[in-house]
């Protein structure tokens, strides 16, 4: 009890002012919460990213910080390996946007906007295809950072908007969200011929 209180104050909050003698992490696999512990008496982890996500949620449900900050080390590493592969980068993308709303941490969205950015045409190569795949989901924080990665440059936006009004027929929430942004405002206004398409929808 005295190792996994000084690692945490969650479980200095739970054996010292609750008088727990036991902790359920029945939230977590029993392969991750056996890490955990295991990780907690030894001051070592391993991240890998098959279970990242539990991992680094676990770390930040118990604020134990030096786990939180491997976590976060090892997710930028994770970024600084990855190639134009879409497969990896909507992992990354995903963890980081799980992070951000789950988890109230937005470090995660920091490192991957910083890499992906410098990625060429990665408007074509990642952001069009994101969007088309998960258009009628997006949120407006997501899409935020769908922008930034792409650097302003909103012309995979409208070109899925477009796709959207075409089988929807009408203003749903998600392109109230898109209409909204600035960014997606002023690529309307420079690309004529695409904004009178789509008002023509």
């Amino acid at each position: 009890s005295l190792i996994l209180s000084w690692n945490s104050e969650v479980f200095t909050y739970l054996f010292s002012e609750l008088r727990q003698g036991t902790v359920e992490l029945k939230d977590f696999s029993k392969e991750v919460a056996v890490m955990f512990l295991e990780g907690l008496y030894s001051g070592v982890v391993a991240v890998e990213k098959s279970y990242f996500r539990e991992l680094n949620k676990i770390s930040h449900a118990f604020k134990v910080k030096w786990m939180s900050k491997k976590c976060t080390a090892a997710f930028t590493q994770f970024c600084e390996s990855c190639s134009h592969d879409y497969t990896d980068m909507v992992f990354l993308f995903n963890e980081a946007v799980y992070s951000e709303v789950t988890l109230k941490y937005e470090e995660l969205m920091k490192i991957v906007v910083e890499t992906f950015s410098r990625f060429e045409n990665v408007p074509e190569i990642f952001v069009e295809q994101y969007l088309n795949q998960n258009f009628t989901s997006i949120k407006p924080g997501t899409l935020n950072h769908l922008l930034e990665i792409s650097n302003g440059h909103s012309l995979p936006v409208l070109r899925n908007l477009k796709e959207h009004l075409k089988i929807k027929g009408g203003i749903t929430d998600t392109v109230r969200i898109i209409l909204s942004s600035a960014e997606v405002i002023q690529c309307m206004a420079d690309q004529g011929e695409l904004c009178d398409e789509l008002l023509a929808l």
